[in-house]
């Protein structure tokens, strides 16, 4: 059986999801943004390179055209390793991907499934795509390296604000302080090839690690 997030939308207006729903309305505030490279956009990027091991949790919303529901997320990444959970709420599932550059692993409560690809595994547990290689890159506020860019801008603080790379349109805000870096905290994800699927997701707490750590 294909194990899926469960609705849960409806639910108070002070949820996390009503938040990430007001990420993309008119409430939210919306900064100037433009095309223009910022002067120290590569010395940004190559900073933020060096970022190889932090943990962070969160919530992920996902809504589709007939469905929605949420799940908590764990992620642990240690250099080319990562760890990623996903809880959906009251024991309805949980979700284990670990990978690296031996592959990837995808474990629920029916079993394990390997492959070289986390975004196809958990696009076939969760029945939508979910851009985990893509995200590894995002969470820190700049375009992955494996895929080209086709479009970016940048905030009036010099941030990545909108990104279309690999198929996704990000919108990436909320940057705050996490020890010496500012990273982004909300995240608005969709696709042109499905326009039906919106991705939303808040960060709850950044911890950056050492790139020792075990």
């Amino acid at each position: 059986m294909k194990w899926s997030v469960k609705p849960e939308y409806k639910i108070g207006c002070g949820s996390v999801l009503v938040a990430l729903v007001l990420l993309q309305s008119g409430c939210s505030y919306r900064p100037e943004t433009t095309r223009q490279i910022p002067e120290h956009w590569p010395q940004t990027v190559a900073q933020k390179q060096q970022l190889t091991a932090w943990k962070l949790t969160g919530r992920l919303g996902i809504q589709t055209e007939n469905e929605g529901g949420s799940l908590d997320l764990f992620w642990n990444q240690q250099g080319g390793h990562y760890k990623v959970r996903l809880i959906a709420a009251l024991g309805q599932g949980t979700i284990l991907i670990q990978g690296g550059a031996g592959g990837v692993m995808l474990k629920t409560a029916e079993g394990e499934v390997y492959a070289d690809s986390a975004d196809e595994l958990l696009a076939s547990s969760l029945g939508v795509p979910v851009p985990i290689l893509g995200l590894r890159a995002w969470l820190r506020g700049i375009p992955t390296e494996d895929l080209p860019v086709r479009k970016q801008s940048w905030n009036d603080q010099g941030q990545l604000h909108r990104l279309v790379q690999g198929g996704w349109n990000i919108e990436m805000s909320e940057y705050k302080k996490v020890e010496t870096q500012t990273l982004p905290h909300a995240f608005y994800l969709s696709r042109e090839d499905r326009p039906e699927l919106a991705i939303r997701l808040l960060i709850r707490q950044w911890t950056l690690l050492d790139s020792e750590a075990v």
